[in-house]
């Protein structure tokens, strides 16, 4: 396995784009964008921290069919601030697990979108630490034919860990009969002096949506692409860079008109 250091302040690019199974240990000291384009491997290892006063953002994206185990952790330092955004539209089975953990005054901020046709398993931990810390875990998804999603979110305040706030989204769309959705919302709170929160949906597109929207002139197959889109435009909007989020945007609409015609079948 290929294993990499990287500190961003001596980063010649921020996009990496990984082909072989690979470790990496990466040091924010600065305000960067780290963009990892996922093609064909078997096992990603990623130990991150960010350093006091930064603020950093890694976007996740995977098209690829290939079965994948990824393992990240993240250390987030004094009043730092990271978003991780994750694009998981590829075929292959995925494993994920992720785990956080939150030091005075920092925040983590996780955008997820996700299409699932095969096996995907992801848990995101985030664990509050110390005071004043941040957590908001975003999670949207479709679960189409033969799918199997199964979602664990985890938010810990320990003992403490004063004036923390803990809150999780969570909204899967199934989209057939013959499919497994699973979402484990868990709030582990050890203080009482914090806000937490968890809400998570999980079912069909809403009839009453459907015909809303036919009654307005769009087709049923317009209409359950619209809804559907609804659910992973997020990711989109949560990339600042222009090029990027249209071309994901793209994608997007690409994966979902592919889900509708198989649908329609």
């Amino acid at each position: 396995m290929l294993n990499q250091q990287i500190v961003t302040s001596t980063l010649k690019s921020n996009t990496i784009d990984i082909n072989e199974d690979s470790s990496y240990n990466i040091s924010f000291d600065s305000d960067s964008i780290l963009f990892f384009n996922l093609h064909s491997i078997n096992q990603l290892s990623i130990n991150v921290s960010v350093l006091d006063n930064v603020r950093a953002r890694i976007i996740f994206w995977s098209e690829e069919d290939s079965d994948i185990t990824i393992k990240e952790n993240y250390e987030v330092n004094r009043d730092a601030f990271l978003n991780i955004i994750y694009g998981e539209l590829s075929s292959g089975n995925i494993n994920r697990h992720m785990e956080c953990n939150l030091y005075q005054g920092s925040e983590l901020l996780v955008d997820g979108a996700s299409v699932t046709d095969s096996k995907k398993h992801q848990t995101f931990i985030a664990n509050h630490l110390e005071g004043s810390t941040t957590s908001n875990l975003n999670n949207y998804g479709i679960v189409s034919e033969g799918g199997n999603y199964f979602l664990d979110v985890v938010g810990s305040i320990v003992k403490g860990a004063t004036g923390s706030k803990a809150h999780q989204d969570s909204r899967i769309l199934t989209i057939s009969d013959n499919q497994s959705a699973t979402v484990l919302p868990q709030l582990l709170i050890d203080e009482n002096d914090v806000e937490a929160s968890h809400a998570a949906t999980v079912g069909q597109i809403d009839e009453m949506q459907l015909y809303y929207m036919q009654s307005r002139g769009l087709s049923e197959m317009e209409s359950m692409a619209l809804l559907m889109s609804g659910y992973l435009m997020p990711i989109a909007r949560a990339i600042t860079d222009e090029t990027l989020s249209l071309h994901v945007e793209e994608l997007i609409n690409s994966k979902v008109s592919e889900i509708c015609s198989q649908t329609k079948k």
